[in-house]
């Protein structure tokens, strides 16, 4: 989980926070270098999930989301649909197998 400024870090504890209640492993990397970088160091480490969270989200309550082996972004996606789909794929797999970011 990684949010794009230090302003953001609380909305992303609050985030991690509902997703390990789910059983989710979920690392919050603080705004203390630039995202680019951070998306990269994810990506390299790959992480099935990099949630990104900005002054969008946090307005509107949803998240970014990077899953591993996409090009395209998902952006306004909700917490609680989020959580669903990560429900769904542990269920699926049988393993709670899902970081979010590095």
């Amino acid at each position: 989980m990684l949010s794009v400024r230090d302003i953001h870090d609380d909305y992303a504890y609050e985030v991690a926070s509902a997703l390990r209640a789910d059983g989710v492993r979920v690392h919050v990397t603080e705004a203390t270098e630039p995202l680019g970088g951070r998306i990269r160091n994810a990506k390299l480490e790959k992480i099935p999930y990099i949630v990104v969270v900005g002054d969008d989200d946090v307005a509107g309550r949803t998240l970014g989301i990077n899953a591993r082996g996409s090009n395209d972004p998902e952006r306004g996606v909700t917490i609680d649909a989020f959580r669903d789909r990560l429900r769904n794929e542990i269920d699926r797999r049988g393993s709670p197998e899902v970081t979010s970011a590095a």
